[in-house]
């Protein structure tokens, strides 16, 4: 048996090894119960560890790879307004939220989810999608 991943908590090595399983690998996951137990000496003992068999080594590579690919399809959120897809999420909302709890010890209210178009110019809220009529 071969380590192939380390993570800091039980269930994200839980959802790798659940990846695995679905391409066909058998993976078993080491020192969960440690973590679980005292989780402060996760970096100290390496994490929780994610092994497989040897011989499954290049196919657990190809699974991984895979998972990569599919992950540059990335969604995209297109303008209530003139539909373009050219969209970018404001970062500005989140900056202010940080920077109040590091002020004032508690996060102001601030807009989620605020997109800006980067065609037509205009901002808008996801939840509170403008309708088109």
């Amino acid at each position: 048996m071969i380590t192939i991943a380390r993570f800091s908590t039980p269930e994200e090595a839980h959802l790798f090894r659940l990846r695995l399983g679905a391409g066909g690998v058998e993976a078993v996951i080491l020192d969960e119960y440690m973590v679980q137990m005292d989780w402060l000496i996760s970096n100290a003992i390496g994490g929780v560890r994610v092994q497989i068999h040897e011989e499954d080594l290049e196919l657990s590579k190809q699974i991984l790879q895979d998972d990569l690919c599919d992950s540059e399809a990335v969604i995209t959120v297109s303008c209530p307004y003139c539909g373009s897809v050219e969209t970018r999420s404001n970062e500005f909302t989140r900056r202010l939220s940080f920077l109040s709890i590091l002020l004032f010890s508690c996060p102001l209210p601030v807009a989620k989810s605020q997109f800006t178009c980067n065609t037509c110019g205009r901002a808008w809220n996801e939840r509170k999608r403008p309708s088109l009529a």
